[in-house]
């Protein structure tokens, strides 16, 4: 990838890791001193000096993606973006089981979303705090997965599993802003894997709504109806709502081809790294 792709790519995600690569950049350009890029430049995944996986790893992955996607027209493919869509990679989302007091048994933090594709805003209250636009047509999560099946649970709920706690952090954000889910023209929930994963039906428990719902119903159990309000008016209608994808990385790159032959042969060759090096 060119040293300006790296710069864009970067100026998208403002992660803390990514903040202190930006300034990198930022320095290596007003010093004229491409120390950074020619590092990355240089790497040899024969004769590497750091680890592959420092680069070749699904985060990555998910942010080159995405970069391309957005630059493709609206489209009814799952990566597609609605007009005025943007995109974000680890922002934050908000869970309606947050602590109540210190030390709460139940509690849970945010939830870490490898990929948001939507009106959003980021940064408004924390760095990676992520909203919706309460205009918004859009709102997509994707948890990306190279070598690795969904996360199974929890600290204080080993059952709630990733597709359950996403989907139901998407709802608490739908909740936060006043956003009717049937008013969305796009609310859906994104696994993109290997095909093989896919074919090996890793993700299809998991992903299927009669699960989601009895994970999130045993999850809001736990607190003796203080949490059914936000279960039957703002849950049942984001989980009624959304579309769940599993979705895989060559499916991806062959719709990026179709607008972006060229594009879409870097990320392969890039693709194929990360599945080497898993």
């Amino acid at each position: 990838m060119e040293y300006t792709e790296y710069r864009l790519l970067i100026t998208e995600n403002c992660s803390s890791a990514a903040l202190r690569l930006r300034a990198a950049f930022h320095y290596a350009k007003e010093e004229k001193m491409d120390i950074l890029s020619d590092s990355l430049g240089s790497f040899d995944p024969a004769n590497p000096n750091f680890r592959p996986t420092e680069i070749y790893n699904e985060c990555w992955l998910i942010k080159l993606v995405l970069l391309r996607a957005s630059t493709i027209q609206e489209d009814n493919f799952p990566l597609g973006f609605q007009p005025g869509s943007s995109w974000f990679s680890e922002g934050l989302l908000p869970t309606a089981f947050k602590a109540r007091f210190q030390g709460d048994p139940l509690s849970e933090s945010r939830t870490n979303a490898d990929g948001v594709i939507g009106q959003i805003k980021i940064g408004q209250k924390g760095k990676a705090d992520l909203e919706l636009d309460k205009d918004a047509t859009q709102f997509t999560v994707i948890e990306a997965k190279v070598g690795s099946p969904l996360s199974p649970g929890i600290t204080h709920a080993k059952y709630y599993d990733q597709a359950a706690r996403s989907v139901a952090c998407m709802a608490e954000v739908l909740k936060i802003t006043g956003k009717d889910p049937s008013s969305l023209k796009r609310l859906e929930f994104i696994v993109l894997a290997p095909q093989y994963s896919i074919d090996k039906s890793t993700f299809s428990e998991e992903m299927d709504k009669a699960s989601i719902r009895s994970k999130v119903q045993k999850r809001v159990a736990g607190y003796d109806g203080e949490r059914n309000d936000w279960y039957r008016n703002h849950f049942e209608p984001a989980l009624e709502n959304i579309r769940l994808h599993s979705l895989s990385w060559e499916s991806a790159l062959e719709w990026i081809s179709d607008h972006n032959p060229g594009a879409a042969n870097q990320l392969g060759e890039f693709y194929d790294l990360c599945l080497q090096f898993k």
